[in-house]
């Protein structure tokens, strides 16, 4: 997953651009909280291997939203001036079928319990940009079942931390009904996972001028590895899916 690469200088790049603005950048004298439950729908691809066993999932565009299995997302977010902190909470069922690699054509299928819990602080760089970093806490559970006449099966389970550093766009705060924002964010740096990057964009029209509906879609890659041989346990998987949530605002 080293192609992705290239998120990491650009979010530098933007950084040092970005960031005489924040100075500018009107500082409020109190607080303000932002709580937002999400459901979503995650479908994945990419390779899963528990103790040696491995298994390839491939689904094409067509078979993302045939195979959609549901999940729910929060967040919670407290900031004031140009600083803030915050943490958001996932939880996702998974299930895909795939082939093992190699000879025999062996298939299979992946059920996976995801969570991932983030702690963070914020920075704002300028009025439609703030800057991330934290950490998130990701831990798996894991069943692999193989077809065939050995009809093998393998289990575990994972807990790791990833160091994280995000980049936040949105519009401007004009007094509009509708907003949009994207969230983008790379991590783990070989200190938990190899490699993890998340995008996350999204749009909603306020309600009132405490609530919105917010639509989205989202991508999470995670491409983590422990051990090897029979001890292996790897995780280097694309999960993505359509998102639906309120944000309130106090």
């Amino acid at each position: 997953m080293s192609k992705y690469s290239f998120i990491v200088p650009a979010l530098l790049s933007f950084i040092v651009v970005a960031s005489p603005a924040a100075a500018q950048a009107p500082a409020a004298d109190s607080w303000k909280v932002t709580v937002a439950p999400y459901f979503l729908g995650a479908s994945m691809n990419g390779t899963i291997a528990v103790k040696g066993q491995e298994l390839d999932i491939d689904m094409s565009a067509s078979d993302i939203f045939e195979n959609l299995q549901f999940g729910a997302m929060g967040l919670v977010v407290a900031r004031k001036g140009n600083w803030g902190f915050g943490g958001d909470a996932i939880w996702m069922s998974l299930g895909a079928n795939g082939t093992s690699p190699g000879p025999g054509d062996i298939t299979g299928s992946a059920d996976v319990d995801q969570g991932a819990f983030s702690f963070y602080g914020l920075r704002r760089l300028a009025s439609v940009a703030d800057l991330m970093f934290g950490a998130r806490v990701n831990t798996l559970q894991v069943d692999l079942r193989f077809d065939g006449p050995s009809l093998a099966s393998a289990d575990g389970s994972k807990t790791w931390v990833d160091p994280i550093v995000g980049l936040q766009l949105h519009t401007p705060d004009n007094g509009k009904r509708w907003h949009a924002q994207v969230y983008t964010e790379i991590g783990g740096f070989g200190a938990g996972s190899d490699l993890t990057w998340q995008v996350f964009p999204t749009f909603g029209v306020d309600l009132a001028r405490w609530v919105s509906i917010d639509f989205g879609y989202r991508w999470l890659a995670i491409d983590y590895t422990s051990g090897e041989g029979p001890t292996l346990f790897k995780y280097d998987v694309l999960t993505q899916g359509p998102v639906l949530g309120f944000v309130f605002k106090f």
